[in-house]
């Protein structure tokens, strides 16, 4: 059991311009916003959360070179080219993709989950070492960041990603103290796109879901950010 590391580690068990807002599709952003937008357009909110890759850090390409990497070592032939393996990865929890993948020509056929996942975060951090944050960590999220913890906002990080992996990535870029609360893939019983993740994050947090702001990218998360009835960005500020 991971002890808490600088903030609130669950335990296992600017301005933005607006493109669209029906529902009950979430609300689109292309470009990062300041917390006076936010609170303007959301009015009482008390909470935002985060996911992570696609959403907080622009990773997600990332992983798609480390998935790409286990191909190549192993000589994997996969029935798709890279940018049908983005999408098909983008968003979904490792086991998922473990599910997909392993039926390729070339896997290895006696990898387990574990194997796949451990293999892929170490080919991902290795990706990861030689860049500077401000590769994948804009100037403008750490500017919103840090206005919404200057107003006393409650700030949660909801992550698909495990979380060896999480804590690496927050300790790249300096915010391994700065959530109230980070919630990760290990953490949960059940993942996105069921809503479970951020309806128990709100739980933790004593906030309702009309008090709380969700900020994802992919389907899967849309789904669960949807599905927990708490107001939604759709993230496209990466595409």
């Amino acid at each position: 059991m991971d002890a808490p590391c600088g903030n609130r580690w669950i335990k296992p068990g600017t301005a933005g311009r607006i493109i669209s807002m029906t529902s009950p599709h979430p609300l689109s952003l292309t470009t990062i916003p300041d917390l006076q937008v936010l609170q303007k357009t959301f009015a009482g909110l008390k909470a935002i959360f985060f996911d992570m890759d696609g959403t907080l850090f622009d990773s997600e390409k990332y992983h798609t070179e480390a998935m790409l990497k286990i191909g190549r070592d192993f000589q994997i032939r996969p029935p798709h080219g890279p940018q049908e393996i983005h999408a098909l990865m983008h968003g979904k929890a490792d086991y998922l993709v473990f599910d997909i993948i392993k039926y390729w020509n070339g896997f290895p056929k006696q990898w387990t989950v574990k194997d796949f996942v451990d293999t892929k975060n170490k080919n991902f951090l290795e990706i990861l070492a030689p860049l500077t944050p401000s590769d994948y960590y804009p100037v403008q999220t750490a500017s919103l960041l840090s206005e919404i913890k200057n107003a006393g906002l409650y700030v949660a990080l909801v992550t698909s990603s495990e979380k060896i992996v999480t804590k690496e990535l927050m300790k790249l870029v300096e915010l391994d103290n700065f959530f109230d609360l980070v919630v990760t893939r290990d953490d949960c019983p059940t993942h996105k796109p069921d809503p479970w993740p951020y309806v128990n994050t709100m739980k933790i947090a004593g906030v309702r879901p009309e008090e709380t702001l969700i900020f994802e990218d992919s389907q899967v998360g849309l789904t669960a950010a949807l599905a927990s009835k708490a107001h939604v960005i759709k993230v496209e500020w990466f595409n």
